[in-house]
């Protein structure tokens, strides 16, 4: 799981490394200047694909946010595919159960 808040002190401190403003950033990422001010605060969800972006401009490793136990193509794929699962037409009782179980796989992976 992302952890908002920890990667966002991470990219913070990585723009401030190389002397780079937000609005250098944010035309880098593709994302606005207030965006990137709600990204390096925690206040803002980070995908994958955006991270990913980051990671790019900063010329850095997905693994330097701590994301090591799936590629980043793996997590990509496992998001695209939760995604259309819970965009289908399957009932709202069995995605509500597919989501308890995600949340449960979570909660023990921290255990």
């Amino acid at each position: 799981m992302i952890n908002n808040k920890s990667i966002g002190k991470q990219l913070r401190d990585l723009r401030v490394s190389r002397g780079w403003k937000q609005t250098e950033v944010a035309k880098k990422v593709g994302l606005s200047r207030p965006a990137i001010s709600n990204l390096e605060a925690g206040k803002r969800s980070l995908t994958l694909s955006t991270l990913k972006r980051f990671c790019e401009i900063y010329e850095i490793d997905i693994s330097y946010f701590g994301i090591e136990t799936l590629t980043y193509n793996e997590g990509i794929d496992l998001v695209s595919r939760i995604e259309a699962i819970f965009n289908s037409d399957i009932p709202d009782e069995e995605k509500d159960k597919l989501h308890r179980t995600i949340l449960e796989i979570y909660i023990n992976s921290k255990k």
